[in-house]
């Protein structure tokens, strides 16, 4: 917002048209990701109709949007809008230099990219895998303490294998520890999931 109020020049209605325009384009770009990813922005626009009465769109850009008829998320599209009115700003002496222009456009693209990492990581789950690797290293390890820790058959009497009936004290704390250590890990685990689940904070939304 601070590069297009700066670069776009003209204090006439055309000049803050332009500006807002662009702002707009903007905006509605985001909400189209953040429609996809939040439960609470669906909820508020639950279909494209909305964003025009919001005023994020315009009806007949609203219209060029469904004649597209992409089976995708068409996220997109305003960023293209952008830049082709950057450009027609450019050209018509609105924006001074074409260093502005470039940074204009330069950040319009590092947005664009942040909204389409953003739908990439809730497109494409990716499991926790330190908790599965964790649990099943500490069930392992207890597994095999629970076999390798016996004593063998007294009645052999095998040298340095004798019974020893005192209580293994280091091994109920290696228990404690790591079984204490593994359900904190699954816990927070949880609070992760619900977070990426949820990440508009909306309670009470599947």
């Amino acid at each position: 917002m601070n590069l297009v109020s700066s670069f776009v020049e003209g204090k006439d209605e055309q000049g803050r048209m332009l500006r807002r325009t662009l702002i707009r384009y903007a905006n509605l770009g985001s909400v189209l990701i953040l429609r996809s990813v939040s439960a609470a922005v669906y909820k508020r626009f639950p279909s494209s109709q909305h964003l025009v009465k919001a005023g994020f769109m315009t009806p007949a850009e609203h219209k060029h949007l469904e004649k597209l008829s992409l089976p995708h998320n068409t996220f997109w599209m305003p960023w293209v809008w952008f830049a082709n009115l950057s450009m027609k700003a450019w050209i018509g002496g609105r924006i001074r230099d074409p260093v502005l222009l470039q940074s204009l456009l330069n950040e319009m693209n590092t947005l664009r990219t942040q909204c389409g990492q953003l739908y990439a990581y809730d497109w494409i789950s990716v499991p926790l895998v330190y908790t599965q690797v964790v649990t099943v290293a500490v069930y392992s390890f207890f597994l095999a303490c629970l076999v390798g820790r016996q004593f063998l058959n007294p009645a052999k009497a095998y040298p340095g294998h004798e019974m020893d009936l005192v209580v293994p004290v280091f091994t109920f704390l290696q228990f404690f520890f790591y079984a204490g250590w593994l359900k904190n890990k699954l816990d927070h685990a949880i609070l992760l999931l619900e977070i990426l689940w949820r990440p508009s904070g909306l309670q009470g939304v599947p």
